[in-house]
């Protein structure tokens, strides 16, 4: 009877420290990719939040500034983004998985973005998460991909859930099923959203705002049983001249659409004055911003989600 006693013991305290608990976040829809599968790389925790941001967009969401003009401009930073947080943590998907963290949640560093030698705003999100909460773990969930259209890639063209938004939305409930069975309360506290530049060869700035509700319509439906008031933080395109077709009908419509609700949240990239014309030196890429610019575009979702 003692020795019984004594096995229950050790294994209670063994699951208290190890085992995983079952945890199961409801959707009245099924998103369900057989090949995603949340790998185990974080303990056990009790009584502990898990405050969760998702990043999602095209290629200035993946992240194409280079960590090596980071170095040259500003090396205190990124000694910074280099060292990472010990408090941040990343699981991410980019291109269709050409750049990814193995679907593995780890500790966030500069790598993160299209490459192992570029960055995306995860960094700056990261810079001002890990100072909101520096005795709580924050987990960026960031599923990517580089040319995409909300219209009929995230979307299919009529307003359904997309090609894009399906495996996006199944990865996010496989990372948000694993935190919940490591033990934490989940606390979403925003959606990052850079894109907009596929969609920018429209004049008419109602497309993309009809897209942009239902797009949030969706997944603030599908993350219901996690909160049912999700902050969208949605950042501009770039206006200068000559980049791309129409950038203003695109800000038009998420300035529209943010002015809706105090969830919805507008990013003036522009007002910030970020830029796309000084890197690399030899060819600047027009597309994507300079490092810098990443930088201030992450810290400005960082910023957003706390309210600031």
């Amino acid at each position: 009877m003692k020795l019984n006693s004594l096995l229950l013991c050790v294994v209670s305290v063994l699951c208290v420290g190890g085992c995983k608990k079952n945890f199961s976040i409801t959707t009245d829809f099924t998103f369900d990719d057989k090949s995603v599968q949340i790998k185990d790389t974080l303990p056990s925790v009790r009584n502990k939040t898990a405050h969760i941001v998702m990043l999602y967009g095209q290629s200035n969401a993946d992240g194409v500034s280079y960590n090596e003009y980071l170095k040259r401009n500003d090396i205190d930073k990124f000694n910074e983004y280099a060292a990472g947080y010990d408090n941040v943590y990343i699981n991410y998907f980019n291109d269709g998985g050409a750049a990814s963290s193995d679907f593995a949640f780890k500790k966030i560093t500069l790598g993160c973005g299209c490459a192992n030698f570029t960055f995306g705003p995860e960094m700056g999100i990261a810079e001002k998460m890990s100072k909101a909460y520096p005795y709580e773990q924050t987990f960026i969930i960031k599923w990517t991909w580089g040319g995409t259209a909300l219209h009929n890639q995230w979307l299919d063209g009529d307003r359904e859930r997309g090609d894009l938004y399906n495996p996006a939305m199944d990865f996010t409930i496989k990372c948000l099923n694993y935190l919940g069975s490591c033990g934490y309360t989940l606390s979403i506290e925003g959606i990052c959203w850079m894109q907009g530049e596929s969609d920018a060869f429209r004049a008419d700035w109602g497309v993309y705002y009809n897209d942009t509700f239902a797009y949030v319509s969706y997944l603030r439906h599908d993350l219901k049983s996690v909160s049912e008031s999700i902050k969208f933080i949605d950042a501009g395109i770039n206006e200068e001249a000559g980049v791309w077709f129409h950038p203003e009908p695109v800000n038009y419509a998420k300035r529209e659409f943010a002015a809706e609700s105090d969830l919805n949240i507008y990013i003036d990239t522009n007002a910030l004055g970020l830029t796309t014309k000084n890197e690399p030196e030899d060819n600047p890429d027009r597309a994507h911003y300079d490092s810098l610019s990443m930088v201030k575009l992450g810290q400005a979702f960082g910023d957003a989600l706390r309210g600031e």
